[in-house]
């Protein structure tokens, strides 16, 4: 079966004078001095300038989700549909840190009902096999997620997976509510696998939180949206905790699907 709905990023490259990260900062090349600074890495952003970004010896989140949001349209298992898609990332400093679960995630469109899939129904991973994998259960259906991507459409974005041990919280107001509640939650139930693991690219570190999208709908936007995250680097490792906000996305990430992510396996 061919797979892919047709869909059309939203969201042009926000590029800011001067970035500020929680626990790391973004400089240009020949602004490198300071000598406590360790592990510099370079990133190239996709038809940006190149950066560097120093991180600290010790791992942490950046306090800062991106949203990447984009039109969507393609078939269900009846029919077809369309709307509007939000994916969220949430951004570390270091590919050592391990995301291990979000809680008291406040949604700043508290109410909404997002869309479930006929085929994929409730948050947590549900893809199906066979006649049930449908275009819209794999790109259009809302899903939570702690990373755990494995196949993404042409347009690199991150397509549903099928159940991996990632699950909602009690305060998330059930498997199968119109959208969380407030202080809502998701975790990944197998801590030994490793699911919440930062992607590496041309982009910082980020890992995949989840797909949240409305039927019929313009447009939205989830930046103001806040939670917590719990991570550490392994098992054995002790878990560390941290707030975020959902902010504009950087120029990298808001090309995905223009110019689409290095290294990504895409489903034949």
């Amino acid at each position: 079966m061919e797979q892919g709905g047709t869909s059309e990023g939203t969201h042009g490259a926000f590029l800011e004078d001067k970035t500020e990260y929680i626990g790391a900062r973004s400089v240009h090349p020949e602004q490198v001095r300071n000598k406590d600074m360790r592990n510099i890495k370079t990133y190239i952003g996709l038809g940006l300038s190149s950066a560097v970004l120093a991180s600290t010896a010790s791992a942490e989140m950046t306090g800062r989700a991106f949203e990447v949001g984009y039109a969507w349209s393609g078939a269900t298992f009846g029919g077809t549909t369309q709307g509007y898609v939000v994916d969220l990332y949430l951004e570390f400093t270091s590919g050592q840190d391990i995301l291990l679960n979000v809680y008291n995630y406040n949604d700043i469109n508290i109410g909404a009902s997002y869309y479930q899939g006929l085929t994929a129904s409730g948050w947590s991973p549900n893809l199906q096999a066979g006649p049930f994998e449908t275009q819209d259960a794999l790109e259009f259906d809302s899903f939570i997620a702690i990373g755990g991507v494995t196949e993404y459409s042409p347009d690199d974005r991150p397509y549903q997976m099928a159940g991996n041990g990632v699950a909602t919280d009690p305060n998330f107001g059930g498997n199968g509510a119109a959208g969380p509640a407030a202080n809502a939650g998701w975790y990944n139930g197998n801590p030994n696998n490793p699911l919440g693991r930062p992607g590496t690219g041309p982009i910082p570190e980020v890992v995949f939180m989840g797909r949240f999208s409305i039927e019929n709908s313009d447009g939205f936007s989830l930046i103001g949206s806040t939670g917590f995250a719990t991570f550490n680097e392994g098992i054995g490792t002790p878990g560390q905790q941290a707030e975020f906000e959902v902010v504009p996305t950087p120029g990298a990430l808001a090309l995905l699907g223009l110019a689409g992510l290095a290294g990504r396996r895409r489903r034949k």
